[in-house]
């Protein structure tokens, strides 16, 4: 199966990663050198997928300029936060019969997203990406689904404790087809003030299409400020060499450097400074003198004053 279109949703700011988000959306958090969409596409693209269509808020200008550079995407405002059946009311005249969806801070390998339109076939209506969860493991505002082989039977979204029949949970990647628009104009309001995709899923599955499900191997979700840090740790790991800073950086003689380290242009540091391992330092950025940074991102513009391990600074 060809699948070469993705949307990916991006129009959520990320109340609690207010660090980040109170000067950016969610889509740009910064990991390792690349927002984290960057990351995503970059999956995307070594699974096969070529074309990109970002929803993203109507505000967020710094996304959009984004997308304006970035080969063979398209930008496109949600005009307003109605949940993720709403952000793809406006894309059904962009892309084609067989489409993929995911999110913009979740990121997926791409051999998982490969393994995912393997085994979309003609006769489904949807293919879901899943994972398999501890059962203490919160779910937060994933879904539950049960299967039979690999098709989706059941869908549970936000389950009460006694309602988790299974330990699948949904993620948020899909491949979807045309079908999906004419579930998503009979949707009605969630409790939560949204147009749900998983209700829509739920609908298909009552009208008997059929809706797979694939296991995923692993993800990388960005939701607060821990995931941030551990998203930078898990990525900084592929940087080389582990060490590396912007040519206009001047590196005081006294300070050291432990990789792996991420200095962008325009940061300043001060003498006799340890940095790393695992700091990542946004352009713009300073450091103080004689401080101990490790475990830590610097936002852009921001200054570190203090010693700091696992922190964000902004």
């Amino acid at each position: 199966m060809k699948i070469d279109t993705a949307v990916i949703l991006a129009a959520g700011r990320g109340s609690r990663l207010k660090e980040v988000t109170a000067a950016r959306s969610k889509a740009l958090a910064p990991i390792a050198g690349k927002p984290i969409i960057g990351w995503v596409i970059d999956s995307l693209q070594a699974a096969g997928i070529s074309h990109f269509i970002v929803v993203g808020a109507p505000h967020d200008s710094e996304l959009r300029e984004l997308c304006a550079t970035t080969p063979s995407t398209t930008w496109i405002a949600q005009s307003k936060p109605l949940g993720s059946a709403d952000a793809l009311r406006g894309v059904e005249a962009l892309v084609p019969t067989r489409f993929l969806v995911c999110a913009c801070d979740s990121i997926i390998p791409s051999q998982d997203i490969a393994a995912l339109i393997e085994k979309h076939s003609t006769d489904s209506s949807a293919t879901l990406s899943v994972i398999e969860v501890a059962p203490e493991t919160s779910l937060g505002a994933r879904s539950v689904v049960t299967m039979k082989g690999d098709l989706i039977t059941t869908i549970i979204e936000k389950p009460a404790p006694e309602e988790r029949l299974s330990n699948l949970s949904s993620l948020p990647l899909y491949i979807l087809t045309h079908e999906i628009f004419q579930e998503i104009s009979s949707l009605t309001l969630s409790t939560r003030g949204e147009y749900e995709l998983p209700e829509a899923f739920r609908e298909l599955l009552r009208k008997g299409r059929i809706v797979k499900g694939v296991r995923a191997t692993e993800r990388f979700d960005l939701t607060d400020k821990n995931d941030l840090l551990a998203l930078n740790e898990r990525f900084l790991l592929e940087i080389s060499p582990t060490i590396q800073a912007h040519p206009s950086v001047t590196i005081p003689l006294t300070t050291t450097l432990i990789g792996p380290v991420l200095i962008e242009e325009g940061v300043t540091i001060g003498a006799s400074t340890t940095l790393g391992p695992f700091v990542y330092l946004e352009r713009g950025a300073s450091v103080s003198d004689h401080i101990r940074l490790s475990r830590t991102i610097v936002l852009r513009g921001a200054s570190a004053s203090t010693d700091c391990d696992g922190a964000v600074v902004a």
